[in-house]
């Protein structure tokens, strides 16, 4: 079995000059990884005929192409089907975010040297492209803290995931139906005790934008997080603490960029 797998889905937003430094901090880990990449529907031809170079040059592992948007669960799951037979880890990356250099090692050794653990992310600095203000989003570090911080947050950076591929051997792949499709699949690891954990360190550089708080005022992605949240709250006994933050995100979602921008900065620690 090989050791490890980028998977990354594309779709027609994503910008090329991102994509490319994206893709370089892969070709530049101090780890190797083969990499996987699925377009989620047409994408700009630029982007395909470049991801095409890179293919047939050897950086790009595995190319998936379809002409209908199926959404990021989809395109995950499709590659996971490929993956998770041939490989022994497998690291989540986003199109348009930047991994530090030794951060596949760092995720790799972790995992080696606690066998218990099938999951381990990191922090995030967000760096807002329009005002160029700098966040560094930090996440607990052991499971029972990560559980705890259910009702409140998300407990990990999606983007910064390295799975064992024995994790999805307990829990189905994402839910396709979901909205929130990285939520959902912590809740369902807690709930079946899969062990995650967190680097307490910087592992991707995230992209931020004015624009990224106005695409969140999404009513039914909002109406499934509160209700996800009613759900980790009875199921974990968080009690009225879980209901109340379940109601408030609900309206933080909904409330003006200017708002939100302001209280996402002060809340996501």
């Amino acid at each position: 079995m090989k050791n490890v797998a980028v998977i990354m889905s594309v779709y027609k937003n994503d910008k090329l000059a991102y994509l490319q430094e994206a893709l370089e901090s892969l070709y530049h880990q101090t780890l190797k990884a083969d990499i996987y990449l699925q377009l989620d529907g047409k994408v700009p031809r630029e982007i395909e005929s470049f991801l095409d170079t890179e293919v047939t040059n050897g950086n790009i592992c595995y190319l998936g192409k379809r002409v209908q948007n199926k959404g990021l669960a989809t395109s995950l799951n499709e590659l996971l089907e490929l993956v998770l037979p041939k490989y022994t880890y497998i690291v989540r990356m986003d199109a348009d975010d930047i991994s530090v250099k030794d951060r596949i090692q760092k995720q790799v050794s972790f995992l080696q040297k606690h066998p218990e653990i099938q999951a381990v992310g990191g922090w995030i600095e967000e760096f807002n492209m329009d005002t160029n203000e700098k966040q560094i989003v930090r996440y607990a570090k052991e499971h029972k803290q990560l559980k705890q911080n259910l009702f409140k947050r998300n407990p990990l950076a999606h983007v910064t995931i390295c799975f064992r591929n024995t994790f999805f051997d307990t829990i189905s792949l994402y839910d396709t139906s979901k909205l929130n499709e990285d939520f959902d699949l912590w809740i369902r690891a807690f709930k079946k005790d899969i062990k995650l954990s967190c680097l307490q360190e910087v592992l991707v550089k995230v992209r931020t934008s004015n624009a990224f708080f106005a695409r969140r005022k999404n009513i039914k992605r909002a109406i499934e997080v509160m209700s996800l949240k009613f759900d980790v709250t009875k199921t974990f006994g968080f009690g009225l603490q879980g209901y109340f933050y379940a109601v408030a995100h609900f309206m933080l979602f909904l409330s003006p960029s200017i708002i939100k921008r302001y209280l996402y900065k002060y809340m996501r620690n």
